[in-house]
This record gives C-alpha cells, structure tokens and sequence, in this order.
C-alpha cells in the first residue's frame, strides 16, 4: 500500500517559489553565461521537484519503505522501538509539520529517527503499529 505525503501550504509556496524564482532568473543571466545557468538551474529545479512529487511511504512485507525523491529508507518492523505523532520539524522524509516520528532499535538518536508525514497519519499510525511487535 502506498501512501503520498501530505504536503504543506508553506511547504508547496517555498518550493514552487524556488522554481519560479530560478525560472525567472535564467531570463536576465546574460547570454554568454546562459549555459551556466541552465547547468546550475535545471538540476535544482529537477531535485526539486523530485522531492515534492516523489515523497511517499509504502507498506512491503518486512518493512516501511520511504522515499522522499533521490532519498531512501527502508523500516525493518521488528527494529521500530517507539511510533508517535511529532510536529518535529527536523530535517526528514515530511512535506508536513503534522508528522510521525519512528524509533528503530540498535540506532541513535539522530540516525535511529525517521520523520514521515502520510496524508491521514492516524490511520498510517495504527497500520504501522499493527505490523511491528516490539514497538512502545
């Protein structure tokens, strides 16, 4: 089962700002350094929106898989310490403040905790709790 991250308004201004600004600004980069900015702009614009399209959450066999554009993670259920909701907004796999924070087993603190923000995030929740066995 996959499911799409929800995206904040702020979030989806910030990125699509971002796109337009750079768009825009490839129009008065002068001419003989065009092929400066089209090198420069159109791999940000192309991570961009990568992110933005490409962040979602899929439900395997053994684990949660996570993907937010060129980054992955994969959840293995039986190493899921702890599922809570967070409005954390450390750097993660969300595209929303309202987000669930994930505690695997054998990791620190930073490298142990996964930040992902699915549409309907209760309902998310409970899934995941319900196919882990050593969670909190």
């Amino acid at each position: 089962m996959r499911v799409k991250s929800k995206i904040d308004v702020w979030i989806g201004i910030v990125i699509w700002g971002t796109v337009l600004i750079m768009l825009v600004s490839l129009i008065y980069v002068p001419q003989n350094e065009k092929i400066f900015g089209y090198v420069v702009v159109f791999p940000m614009i192309t991570f961009m929106l990568w992110i933005y399209f490409g962040t979602y959450y899929e439900f395997r066999n053994e684990y949660l898989y996570c993907r937010s554009g060129p980054f992955v993670e994969k959840i293995v259920y039986e190493k899921i310490k702890s599922v809570k909701l967070s409005q954390n907004l450390l750097s993660s796999m969300a595209l929303s403040r309202k987000r669930i924070e994930i505690r695997q087993h054998g990791k620190g603190y930073i490298t142990g905790t996964t930040y992902i923000s699915p549409v309907s995030r209760e309902e998310f929740m409970m899934e995941l709790i319900s196919r882990c066995k050593n969670t909190e």
